[in-house]
């Protein structure tokens, strides 16, 4: 009949892993300014570390965070920086975020006030690449990040992949 659909496939649920905890201090503000559709601004990434049960280290001076700032409050974050597992191991990281707050969210954190990160939308798609034998499983896997800004200025997202 012409009415009936197909069987639909049978599809696994979505599981999610959490992979690690992490937080990076970045340096001033560079303003580039208007760049004809927003203002961009790069934060470079000075300090940092993260940890999980599967790999933990630090976030080596060596990157940065290209922030695209429109008008109506939807900012994009576009970062490349690079990670040393306690082992030695380097894992090259990029994002691709969303940031979604308000005026008031923006200038409270401004002055180093406690925003709630449930209140707004912080997220980003994660890709990983590295050589090191422990670690190539990460270059296959699809990760997100659930982010927070602390009062001090530290980017801070737990990391997930999705299995």
């Amino acid at each position: 009949m012409a009415n009936e659909r197909p069987v639909q496939l049978d599809i696994p649920a979505l599981e999610v892993e959490k992979l690690f905890y992490l937080e990076a201090k970045c340096d001033p503000i560079i303003p580039v300014g208007d760049v004809g559709t927003a203002e961009l601004n790069i934060y470079c990434i000075s300090e940092g570390y993260f940890e999980g049960e599967k790999l933990r280290g630090e976030i080596l001076k060596f990157g940065a965070d290209w922030n695209y700032m429109y008008p109506n409050r939807y900012d994009v974050m576009k970062t490349r920086y690079l990670l040393k597992t306690d082992d030695g191991a380097i894992i090259s990281i990029s994002t691709d975020g969303r940031y979604l707050n308000t005026l008031e969210q923006d200038q409270a954190l401004d002055r180093g006030e406690y925003v709630d990160p449930r209140n707004y939308y912080f997220r980003q798609h994660i890709f990983f690449e590295t050589g090191a034998e422990k670690y190539k499983w990460l270059n296959g896997v699809i990760a997100f990040a659930v982010m927070g800004i602390k009062p001090t200025g530290e980017i801070c997202y737990n990391a997930y992949m999705l299995k």
